[in-house]
């Protein structure tokens, strides 16, 4: 039985495209179509309400979505703050891509430093350390472009849904550890390349434009790598 959406994002998403903010619009409903789901790493992006969130991205905002189902984003009509958590959107493309993705590679770090830190045999922990070491650099990069390009001293925070996928590692052990991991990341990589997707066509900064474009090509090589990793994996 199809799940309800929530309607509530639409107001904001409106309003962006009336006033010109068109990326804020874009980037908003690929974030909220990214956002995963409740039960982290319970359920795979083929999960019923994926079909039911893509018909309704497409049918009130023209645009194809597609994916994992959505978690319900925070948002503020009063202040005019949007997307993921109460970030408070600019409108511009450049701008806001890099506070959202800032945002979302600290949820992956926060996990993969979890597993590295964890006093238990993990055999994820050298992809975690790997991860840590890609994310961390890129979260740096871009840190740095928000200060020097928009003087913005952003400090990057774990998302709700991030926290979640984090949480869901707690108590788990071996195997069952290894696959809760591999599936939060493979999660955490699909709605990355979802924003990259929203935010290239309104790309401005050369340098971002392409940051961007090798973070997909890297998250989605590993995406198909580890979900090969997943599949190998004794049935839990």
């Amino acid at each position: 039985m199809p799940l309800p959406i929530n309607r509530s994002w639409y107001a904001p998403v409106a309003v962006a495209l009336r006033t010109g903010k068109v990326f804020a619009a874009v980037i908003f409903v690929a974030a909220f179509a990214a956002c995963g789901t409740k039960e982290v790493a319970k359920t795979d992006s083929t999960s019923a309400m994926a079909p039911v969130a893509k018909s309704a991205m497409a049918g009130d905002t023209g645009m194809a979505m597609h994916g994992d189902p959505p978690l319900p984003m925070h948002h503020d009509t009063s202040m005019g703050k949007t997307a993921m958590g109460n970030m408070a959107m600019t409108g511009d493309a450049d701008h806001d891509f890099l506070r959202m993705m800032t945002d979302h590679h600290k949820g992956l770090i926060l996990m993969a430093h979890e597993t590295i830190e964890s006093p238990v045999k993990l055999g994820v922990k050298p992809i975690a350390s790997k991860l840590d070491t890609e994310q961390d650099a890129e979260m740096d990069a871009m840190t740095t472009m928000l200060e020097k390009t928009f003087k913005d001293p952003y400090a990057p925070k774990v998302t709700p849904d991030n926290q979640a996928m984090a949480d869901a590692l707690k108590g788990k052990t071996g195997t069952d550890y290894d696959h809760t991991f591999l599936q939060n990341v493979i999660m955490h990589h699909e709605q990355a390349l979802k924003m990259i997707d929203a935010y290239l066509p309104n790309a401005k900064m050369p340098e971002l434009k392409a940051m961007a474009e090798k973070m997909k090509a890297v998250q989605t090589k590993e995406i198909a790598e580890y979900k090969t990793m997943v599949a190998k994996m004794p049935s839990k």
